[in-house]
């Protein structure tokens, strides 16, 4: 019976981080849609709405971080399937302090999600999977999280540069 729930939990799990990649893929398109009719395709110009707003610009970086978010879901997905739980776990951590430090609702709704089911599943939380990890490879394995994790904290700083937050 623990067997069956172990196979039917992954493919779930598999669902729900197939759903989180076509919507980080498809958040940069919804950005620029919303800038074209909020703006009457205005900022998209020269002198145009970004250039104006410096904060929307550091949101349109945002939203442009969200497909390599996703895409970098999709190697954890990878890892977890061929047994490297413990680097998945601490991408997805790594990932999920990028989006807090964006302030991108979906994803970190999302990403929380989809670590807490990982977490619950593989019975691995991140200070465990912290532990687990060799640290000579986690680099390797982790880099794309940590430049993701810089460009987030660069939009962050921007953001309470330009007043979006109380420092």
């Amino acid at each position: 019976m623990a067997k069956t729930k172990q196979l039917c939990a992954p493919t779930k799990l598999d669902r729900w981080f197939r759903i989180l990649q076509i919507v980080l893929f498809c958040m940069p398109f919804v950005y620029l849609a919303y800038l074209r009719v909020g703006t009457g395709g205005a900022s998209l110009q020269d002198e145009g709405v970004l250039s104006g707003n410096p904060a929307m610009a550091v949101t349109l970086l945002a939203a442009m971080l969200q497909p390599y978010v996703g895409w970098l879901l999709m190697l954890c997905q990878r890892r977890l399937a061929d047994g490297r739980t413990a680097y998945a776990v601490v991408n997805m951590t790594l990932l999920l302090i990028a989006e807090l430090m964006t302030m991108s609702s979906v994803g970190v709704v999302g990403l929380g999600l989809i670590l807490f089911k990982t977490v619950r599943t593989y019975g691995m939380g991140p200070s465990a999977a912290w532990r687990a990890a060799d640290k000579k490879r986690l680099f390797a394995e982790c880099g794309g999280s940590v430049l993701v994790l810089l460009l987030a904290g660069l939009c962050l700083f921007a953001t309470m540069r330009l007043g979006g937050l109380p420092l």
